[in-house]
């Protein structure tokens, strides 16, 4: 049989008319049908590299690199096997399907004769740690659908060596999820469609919420790990080194520091702070694509290296001071240790989550457990990405409420009212299913917005940015009645007696202007930087990603927001090639 390839097609542009942000959400999946194969035939008469390839995006700068951290070659042949086997007893796939890709994985659509179907996931180079990232998922999607009752494909085969793969590479098999994705039906829903899944969601995440580990790493099927790098939990399961991407993003992967697992809270944190401590003795550059502002052009902000040691430093003499101990409870149970271990799924989103064709208010599978580590209740727990809105969010369990003088709006803000009112309800609904299922998640929530929820939150991106914000935080904590409040404020929830310590973070009144001087040059950096990136109509940690049909359009609207930039910021000729030099949307030396 000739073997047929076609290009997939986008089912929706990651970019939109300007002015609406466009959100950093993983491409959606499509199934077009991109090639037939004969069953065990050699595949000579078709060109695999669209396969092995990144085929559905393109980079306007440093795009060899990205195109590489995406390039996995493999044997085609043994993935219509592993396929076949896979699927069980005298199948005979007929057709292989690369779905639309995402930004770490191939993930391909394998059908057989008698309409029985697999899906084979194949991680990229810049998927995470070798072995690790794909025997932690394999782990991760078992434990949550065994054990926690969550509805996940079930695995039907992997191998997370290459080196042991007749393919050529790490992979897993699974079944296709049941259903069609909800992004496909969401914006057909009405009301209480919608908020039947969010109750669904809430189910999930509680269930997420409640299941505990007494460390920190991540999960792994017990052969898969050795014994001197792990921590057993059952005779199945154990808990290892993390998979979290930001302990491998921006270059992260390539410093030598523990990765896990930790026995507490507080030495995961302190990990995290010597991570960014090893980023910094190691690299010279500080990664760009991540950073929030433009930064190191006139009169802004300049990241130096001395700066962000000097938090990493302060925050390691606070952390015993903040750290979150025991929160008491009294509503479900007697102690509940926010600082305990649990999965999270970090992408909970409409095209993550499948629904059931005929009754699509029904939730019938979860996909995308890659890179989910297990981390401190209060560091990882976060609403899921399919309730977030632009918007007002109100306060406690208020209740949402429609203008008085909506019938006097004209359509298009009658519209934009409704879309509000709908979305605050869909929010609250989730708060409401959560306080009654899991109420310390809604407690860890709020914890969050603390001042040390926030210090705990960022430390770990210090190397990349925010360090002047993470400084004014330290600033204002180490203030004496706050200080005072914030130990009151952690003893009581775990039932115990304020500490009389002194903090042990002192500050001088130059030093503290000086603070702020800096605060004021970094936030106006991070304004120039959102400005350029509502003009081309992207998102904060855009990497310069485009769908193929884009890549000359977008370009030229990056094109024209650079004049623009210049023409606002710089003053005269020795300004504009300051500013060209840190615009931060080119080609890396080294990296084009």
């Amino acid at each position: 049989m000739s073997a047929r390839l076609r290009t997939p097609k986008l089912c929706s542009s990651v970019f939109k008319p300007v002015p609406p942000r466009i959100r950093p959400r993983p491409w959606p999946s499509t199934t077009p049908p991109s090639r037939g194969i004969a069953s065990k035939t050699i595949l000579a008469d078709c060109n695999p590299e669209p396969f092995y390839a990144s085929s559905s995006q393109r980079w306007l700068w440093n795009e060899p690199s990205q195109l590489a951290r995406r390039y996995v070659r493999f044997n085609l042949d043994a993935l219509v096997q592993i396929a076949e086997e896979a699927a069980g007893q005298n199948a005979v796939c007929v057709n292989v399907t690369k779905l639309q890709e995402g930004n770490f994985n191939k993930v391909f659509l394998a059908s057989m004769q008698d309409g029985r179907e697999v899906v084979l996931k194949i991680p990229n180079p810049n998927a995470g740690m070798a072995h690790y990232t794909t025997a932690s998922e394999v782990a991760t999607m078992q434990y949550v659908r065994e054990k926690l009752n969550i509805p996940v494909p079930k695995v039907l085969g992997y191998c997370s060596r290459a080196s042991g793969s007749s393919l050529g590479a790490e992979y897993i098999v699974m079944e296709r999820a049941p259903g069609v994705e909800l992004a496909r039906v969401w914006d057909q829903f009405k009301g209480r469609e919608k908020v039947a899944i969010v109750k669904q969601v809430a189910a999930i995440t509680c269930k997420l919420a409640r299941a505990r580990f007494q460390a920190n790493g991540a999960l792994y099927k017990r052969e898969d790990v050795a014994a001197a790098e792990s921590i057993a939990i059952d005779e199945h399961f154990a808990i290892g080194p993390t998979v979290g991407r930001s302990w491998f993003d921006d270059r992260r992967g390539e410093v030598d520091v523990h990765r896990g697992p930790w026995d507490s809270a507080e030495s995961l944190m302190k990990a995290l702070a010597h991570r960014e401590v090893a980023c910094l003795h190691k690299f010279d550059k500080f990664p760009q694509d991540t950073q929030q502002g433009i930064f190191n052009g006139p009169r802004g902000y300049h990241p130096t290296k001395e700066a962000k040691l000097s938090v990493l430093d302060d925050f390691l003499k606070v952390l015993p001071y903040i750290i979150p101990r025991v929160w008491k409870h009294t509503e479900i149970e007697t102690e509940t240790k926010i600082s305990s271990g649990i999965l999270w799924h970090n992408d909970l989103h409409a095209e993550n989550i499948f629904v059931d064709e005929t009754n699509p208010s029904k939730i019938t599978s979860i996909i995308d457990w890659q890179a989910v580590p297990i981390s401190p209740l209060f560091l990882t727990a976060h609403h899921p990405s399919l309730i977030e809105y632009d918007g007002p969010q109100l306060e406690g369990f208020t209740k949402p409420v429609l203008p008085s003088n909506l019938d006097t709006l004209n359509p298009e803000a009658k519209k934009a009212a409704k879309q509000l009112f709908l979305a605050q309800s869909l929010w609250l609904t989730y708060e409401i299913e959560v306080q009654r299922n899991a109420p310390q998640l809604l407690r860890v929530f709020r914890y969050r917005e603390t001042l040390p929820g926030q210090i705990l939150g960022l430390i770990g991106s210090i190397f990349d940015d925010g360090e002047p914000y993470v400084q004014s935080v330290l600033a204002e904590i180490a203030q004496g009645r706050t200080w005072k409040q914030t130990i009151a404020d952690n003893a009581e929830e775990a039932g115990q007696q304020p500490s009389v310590a002194d903090c042990p973070l002192q500050y001088s009144e130059r030093e503290l202007a000086d603070q702020q001087k800096q605060l004021q040059k970094w936030s106006r950096d991070i304004e120039r930087k959102a400005q350029v990136l509502d003009e081309i109509g992207a998102y904060t940690g855009w990497n310069g990603a485009v769908p193929l049909s884009d890549y000359e359009e977008v370009g030229g609207r990056l094109e024209a927001a650079k004049v623009r930039f210049l023409e606002r910021e710089a003053r005269d000729e020795n300004e504009k090639k300051a500013w060209e030099a840190v615009w931060p949307f080119q080609d890396t030396p080294g990296c084009s």
